[in-house]
């Protein structure tokens, strides 16, 4: 049997948005997957649409987990990795979507490419009735190679470290070795990150071992009024995260 990927969705209040992003995970072509929910919501909208897809056909590899109170997102994301049983490990951002030959596209090189720690793609972004949004192919949105490529975990991370950019994307967009991955998701360094959690996590990993870059794009990123990083605050946060990214550079010869 292939090794079990874990896809992991901490969700908030968004019922809609969730059950596509959940549809998304459920037709994956990969056979080996569970699907775990971790749900901060105020009400039942969630677990509700959760119990319609346990009872369908392969609704047995979701297992769903509600919150006694809101613990927020970071703790959130943390808290469903725990859980998770999965070799590999995908996030699923409760408004992305996964394209249907995700984890299978990824896997290939996790089985034949024992050096590999994360692998991500380029993506796609939709609005908010999952309509495609023109995004110019600049900064994280670059196209970094032609073709699909094996790139060392320290050559990438000195590159996104010099740019502050994320051309790995969110969470959503990477597919990840979990025993890679030394500290709790968003931790660098032991110190939490705040704003750019995904990319504190794709340091950690890429200390390990190798990345894959694939130019097909195999997530959707949705771009809504909602979204945390559409807050107003969003950038006063940010700031507090270079500190952290400044000692792992010192730390480990990047400046």
């Amino acid at each position: 049997m292939k090794p079990l990927v874990s896809i992991l969705i901490p969700t908030f209040n968004r019922p809609d948005f969730f059950e596509q992003a959940l549809r998304s995970a459920m037709v994956q072509t990969y056979p080996n997957i569970e699907v775990i929910v971790s749900d901060n919501s105020t009400n039942k909208l969630t677990e509700q649409i959760v119990a319609r897809y346990q009872a369908m056909p392969r609704g047995s590899v979701i297992r769903y987990y509600h919150n006694p109170e809101n613990i927020g997102p970071i703790a959130n994301q943390q808290r469903i990795l725990k859980l998770a049983q999965g070799e590999f490990i995908n996030y699923l951002n409760d408004d992305d979507l996964f394209h249907p030959r995700k984890i299978e596209k990824m896997m290939y090189y996790f089985l034949t490419r024992p050096d590999v720690v994360l692998v991500t793609s380029q993506r796609r972004v939709i609005d908010a009735k999952g309509n495609r949004v023109y995004v110019p192919p600049l900064g994280t949105f670059k196209q970094l190679y032609p073709r699909d490529t094996i790139v060392g975990g320290r050559k990438l991370t000195r590159l996104m470290l010099s740019t502050q950019t994320n051309f790995i994307g969110e969470p959503t967009t990477a597919l990840f070795r979990r025993r890679a991955l030394t500290e709790p998701f968003g931790v660098l360094g032991g110190k939490q990150v705040f704003f750019a959690v995904d990319m504190a996590s794709w340091f950690n990993l890429m200390t390990h071992g190798n990345a894959v870059y694939m130019v097909q794009p195999l997530s959707y990123l949705r771009f809504h009024s909602e979204q945390l990083s559409q807050n107003e605050y969003a950038q006063k946060v940010a700031k507090m995260d270079y500190k952290v990214f400044e000692r792992f550079a010192q730390m480990h010869g990047y400046k």
